[in-house]
């Protein structure tokens, strides 16, 4: 484990299960300590809660591009999402810097003028005008 980073227990849905996942120590407020190795608290939103977030700015996005006056025939975005005890996901500076990295791509059917999605990483795309749906692989 890096120095400046803790254990968190992120629960995945609503139930029991939870993962555990390294986090950077955050810089204001009163931390519980933990040894290292040691899981130092459980964090504030689900998994599921947390890339609700970043699906959702995932359908801005898409919206914002595929409206375009001459709209590309492909979009692909490539996120680093950085989980954050209090906050949930957080879009990171870079793709490297995150503890998932996202890549969402829509092509556009010229025939049609539909999108179909789809996707590597830790997230898939969806048809233009749709949500993306984020699913692990």
């Amino acid at each position: 484990m890096a120095d400046g980073t803790q254990l968190i227990g992120v629960p995945l849905a609503d139930g029991d299960e939870q993962v555990v996942m390294e986090v950077e120590r955050s810089g204001s407020g009163i931390a519980r300590a933990a040894r290292p190795g040691e899981v130092a608290g459980t964090a504030a939103r689900t998994l599921s809660e947390s890339f609700d977030q970043v699906r959702a700015a995932a359908a801005v996005l898409l919206d914002r591009m595929t409206t375009l006056p001459s709209p590309p025939s492909s979009v692909e975005v490539e996120l680093g999402v950085k989980i954050n005890a209090e906050a949930g996901a957080i879009i990171a500076k870079t793709a490297a810097e995150g503890n998932f990295v996202v890549r969402l791509t829509w092509e556009r059917d010229p025939a049609t003028g539909t999108g179909t999605g789809t996707g590597t990483g830790a997230g898939t795309g969806s048809a233009a005008g749709e949500q993306p749906s984020l699913q692990g692989g």
